[in-house]
Order: structure tokens, then sequence, then C-alpha cells
């Protein structure tokens, strides 16, 4: 070894079997200490620079200790970085917990922390032993959406964690499919209008309709109009289970069919192939799950067990998504990754 040369700094030993699987089983404090640092405003608090805890703990309205352990945590799941001097600094990911961040996703932290979400993972052995959602298990309601009643405050999360996650997608959309030969794109189960703006923008001749449940129009027509888009972007109310607006030339269906078996799955798509002409193009933006799933596929399953458990929907791999289009009269064209989600293009077979 050379004078200058750095010394090998030993390997850790691995840990044994049991104590692996005792971590795991522990990592509940994982989303809660997230739901926590969103809930008390942490990042809020952090935002302007390094911050001791007591500090923090003072601009939060709360215990000076228990706010220490709780940056401590943070520290380890990478959201701060505990300084040299002390101090307490938020990272890039721990940046997305701040509600003024382009990137926020305290919504969602908001919404994964609450009793409408908490609770019913308690009833996931339930889940998988009957193949029922857990609202129904535990409550007898027939879907999500009726829960959501019974939890306005969650509810306001899962709107605005909704809006939050679409915005990612929405931005990498226009440069991941060419609508260049499209006049009216229509956004099946839009939401709030949150997909469509990055591409009207993209392609100025294109119109754009946002297709949902009449509840959605004050939040859709009021986001479009603050794109500057109102003229060329119309909020249409229905039921996507009865009818789907004709005239489109693509027809997006973002985060919509995993939300559902297969069987309404089949309805949703069924009733968007009767809207469809003979040169429409449908759009599934959805995750895929892997024929073999590994380690790197934490994030799909997961999302397939939520989906198991509060909706009684599914995440679907390739072959199942071009099973469900076809039985609905649709015959998958192409399938276009993305950083984020995957287009299915299907047209009418």
């Amino acid at each position: 070894m050379s004078a200058t040369a750095t010394p090998a700094t030993p390997a850790q030993p691995a840990l044994p079997p049991r104590f692996q699987l005792s971590r795991l089983i522990a990592s509940t404090w994982i989303p809660q200490a997230i739901h926590a640092a969103a809930k008390l405003g942490v990042a809020d608090a952090l935002a302007e620079g390094p911050r001791e805890g007591a500090e923090v703990a003072s601009a939060t309205g709360a215990d000076p200790g228990a706010t220490f352990r709780l940056l401590r945590a943070l520290a380890v799941l990478e959201l701060v970085t505990h300084r040299p001097d002390g101090r307490f600094e938020l990272t890039p990911v721990g940046a997305c917990l701040r509600s003024d961040a382009p990137d926020s996703v305290r919504s969602w932290a908001l919404l994964w922390g609450g009793p409408m979400m908490w609770r019913p993972w308690g009833a996931l052995t339930d889940c998988v032993r009957t193949g029922e959602m857990a609202p129904k298990l535990l409550d007898g309601v027939e879907g999500p959406f009726e829960l959501m009643k019974a939890h306005p405050e969650d509810r306001a999360h899962f709107d605005r964690a909704m809006l939050e996650l679409t915005r990612g997608v929405a931005a990498l959309l226009p440069g991941a499919y060419d609508f260049s030969g499209a006049r009216t794109v229509v956004d099946v189960g839009g939401g709030f209008g949150a997909l469509l703006p990055p591409t009207l923008r993209a392609h100025p001749a294109l119109r754009g309709v946002i297709f949902d449940l009449a509840e959605c129009a004050d939040g859709a027509r009021k986001a479009i109009a603050e794109e500057g888009l109102d003229s060329r972007c119309e909020f249409v109310a229905g039921d996507f289970f009865h009818a789907v607006p004709r005239g489109g030339d693509v027809y997006l269906v973002k985060s919509v069919i995993h939300d559902w078996d297969d069987t309404k799955s089949r309805t949703i798509l069924s009733r968007c192939r009767e809207a469809m002409s003979a040169d429409a193009k449908l759009v599934l933006l959805e995750w895929i799950v892997p024929d073999r799933v590994g380690p790197n596929d934490a994030g799909i399953v997961g999302t397939d067990l939520n989906m198991l458990v509060m909706v009684g929907g599914q995440e679907r791999t390739e072959a199942e998504y071009r099973a469900l289009l076809a039985s609905a009269g649709l015959r998958t064209t192409r399938v276009i990754p993305t950083r984020a989600m995957s287009l299915i293009e299907a047209v009418v077979a």
C-alpha cells in the first residue's frame, strides 16, 4: 500500500436472516414518520435553509425532544441530512414534502398516514383470504368513494394527491406520444384536469375534453382556466360505466383501469370502444407488472396490494392488458414505456 492510499473500509457483516426480517416487520414506522413530517410541516420549516431541531420544533409547534427524534429518523430515510454542526437540512427528496414545491407529494404522504388508508391495511390478511376490498369487509361499503364520505379530510388529501401525481406524468406525455394528427383528445376519468395542459400547450391546434363525474366540474374548470386553456378545453360530466363522449381522436385513460376488476374494467373499455371512430386511438396510462418481479419492483407490487386492499382493483402485466383490451373489442398496437407509467395504445379491433 502506498503512503497516500486510503485504507479500505471493512465491510459490514450481513445481518442474520431473522434480523433482516425483523427490520421489515417493524418498517411501519416509515410511512408514519413521513406522514408526521408532512402533517407538522417540517419541510416547510426547513425551506429557507438548515435549522437546529429546537428551531424546527418552535416553527411547527411541536415538542423539541420528540421533534429531534423525528428529524433523526428522517435523516435515516435521507429526507434530511444531519450536518456536522448539528443542524438539519432538506435533501432534494425531502423537499418534495414542501407544500409549495412544484413536484410536491405532501398530500400523498398525508393520505397514506391518515385513517382512511391506514385502517384498511390492517385487514390485508382478510383481503387475501376473501379477495374482497377492506372497505367492504370493515364497513360494508361497496367502493372507496363511499368510504371517502366518512373521511372528508382524507378525501381532500386524495384529491390533491391525484393532482400532484398526475402532474409528473402529464409533463412527460407530450414527448412520449405523438398527438400531431389529432384534433380532439378526451381524458376519460380526468378528475380535476391535471393531465391535459402540457399536451395542449405543446399542440396549439389540439382541443381537449375532460370527462368525469359532475362533482369534478368546478375543480377542473378552475384548473383549466388558471392554465389559460379554457377556450380550448371543456369539462363534460358523465359516468364512464354508461357512456363516453364521442368525437375524440385520442382517448386517454390514466390510472382508471387499475381501480377495477376485470368485469368493470371491461365495461369501461367497452364504453370507450363504442365512442371511438374507426381511426381513433385509445391510450391507457398504467403501471405494468413484470412477468417475473424482483427486488426492484417494490413499487408496483406495493401498489397492486393497495388496489386489492382499498378498491378491489389490480395492477396487470402487459399480457393481461392485451387480453382485457381484446375482450372489449380493442386491439393493442404498441406499448410505450416512460420514466413513469407505460402508454398502452389500442385501436378498434
